[in-house]
């Protein structure tokens, strides 16, 4: 048991926030993902590389269900960033003279902060009345795709090393070395600015990482308990 965090009722309840947080951010995004194909039947999400044409499409076809996509990423982002916040409390307890919880804290609030303008450009993107952009459209659609992508996971990086660092010692060492092991793919991702052969890297950071903090947040409360 944490002499400092677990003796508090206050401290375990933010311990419990944690956990609800970590679960709101993970559901919040997948469900930004299918309610696309739910509300825009046949609706594919193109890849940003390709042509112009099916971009093109599915923006004006489905630009409705985009809408209610960024809404969704909104509240992923929010429930992120207090994500951070709480780690970042729990950090400064579990290890009052690391650095760990600055980078729980910048790193989650970071990536929280381009997964907002993400869903923002997003909507803007498939904003009311959304006519063809015309030649703009190439630039345009890849905003999102940087922020969301490369810029997300840089940062996203630097809080899954963050929370590594502050759980090391106190949860099973196979634990943290997965979150470091996916801070490097996350990590990784940011190549794919100079080749889409990073893109992989994508997916594995995002929804590995998912149920890695919600494992985390479960097995803090459980030791602090």
């Amino acid at each position: 048991m944490y002499s400092q965090a677990g003796s508090q009722p206050n401290q375990l309840t933010v311990y419990r926030f944690t956990i609800l947080f970590a679960v709101l951010h993970c559901a919040f995004f997948i469900a930004s993902l299918i309610v696309v194909p739910a509300l825009a039947p046949g609706a594919r999400i193109p890849n940003p590389f390709g042509p112009n044409g099916p971009s093109l499409a599915f923006l004006l076809q489905a630009s409705s269900a985009i809408r209610v996509s960024a809404f969704l990423q909104i509240l992923s982002a929010c429930t992120l960033a207090a994500l951070a916040a709480t780690l970042a409390n729990i950090g400064k307890s579990l290890r009052p003279t690391s650095a760990a919880s600055m980078f729980t804290l910048v790193g989650g609030v970071g990536s929280a902060l381009l997964l907002a303008l993400t869903a923002l450009f997003s909507w803007a993107l498939a904003c009311p009345g959304c006519v063809d952009p015309g030649p703009a459209f190439r630039s345009m659609q890849f905003v999102p795709f940087l922020l969301g992508g490369p810029g997300w996971a840089g940062f996203f990086a630097i809080f899954l090393a963050g929370v590594s660092a502050l759980a090391a010692g106190k949860l099973p060492s196979w634990l943290t070395g997965v979150g470091y092991f996916l801070a490097v793919i996350s990590a990784l991702a940011t190549l794919v600015l100079i080749t889409i052969f990073a893109s992989p890297c994508l997916p594995i950071a995002r929804f590995l990482g998912f149920l890695w903090l919600i494992l985390v947040a479960i097995l803090l409360l459980r030791k602090a308990g």
